[in-house]
């Protein structure tokens, strides 16, 4: 196998996870401002921004090459309501209770610090806010990233809970993924 860029990867872990279907689970209105954190190139910020036109997304990463490529997908089909922030030290750039919802795709399984990062987006949520964690099922072998960038579902819970966010319900998005929703 030959050597892959980190967008190359990236791209992989999205491809067989259809951002309508994710839509259709959470429960994301109009008018809601939303983070896509760990955004990479758009491929969730896009579909959402288009879904919550009367809202806001940001786009949240700490690749400015692949903030730069959401931005030129942005302006190529004229949205307006997308704004792309740098993650730094896991740390979201937002204000505190701004967000209604939130979304970490891939971005928690081999993050040391991802209860810092998830600390701070519960910062950033209003009460009653959701958030969505889809990470590699760690049993899955065949596909994926190595087992030590992958997180167990009920580390990922359990985490998650020790922050304070309350369990809400879990979704298989394919063999290989799973998805987990969270209330503040």
């Amino acid at each position: 196998m030959a050597n892959k860029t980190k967008e190359q990867v990236i791209n992989e872990e999205y491809i067989d996870v259809d951002p309508q279907r994710i839509l259709a689970i959470l429960p994301m209105l109009p008018y809601q401002t939303i983070a896509d954190i760990g955004s990479g190139s758009g491929y969730f910020t896009i579909p959402f921004a288009k879904y919550v036109f009367s809202g806001k997304v940001y786009a949240i990463d700490t690749e400015k090459k692949a903030l730069d490529a959401t931005m030129q997908q942005v302006r190529h089909i004229n949205l307006t309501n997308v704004e792309t922030k740098r993650l730094k030290a896991n740390k979201l750039p937002l204000d505190d209770e701004c967000l209604d919802g939130s979304i970490a795709a891939f971005t928690l399984g081999g993050n040391k610090n991802a209860k810092s990062l998830l600390e701070d987006t519960y910062r950033s949520m209003r009460k009653g806010a959701w958030l969505a964690l889809i990470e590699w099922n760690k049993s899955s072998r065949s596909v994926g990233p190595p087992m030590k960038d992958r997180i167990q579902e009920s580390d990922l819970l359990k985490v998650a809970e020790q922050v304070g966010f309350r369990f809400t319900t879990r979704q298989d998005i394919n063999d290989h993924k799973y998805m987990i929703l969270m209330r503040k």
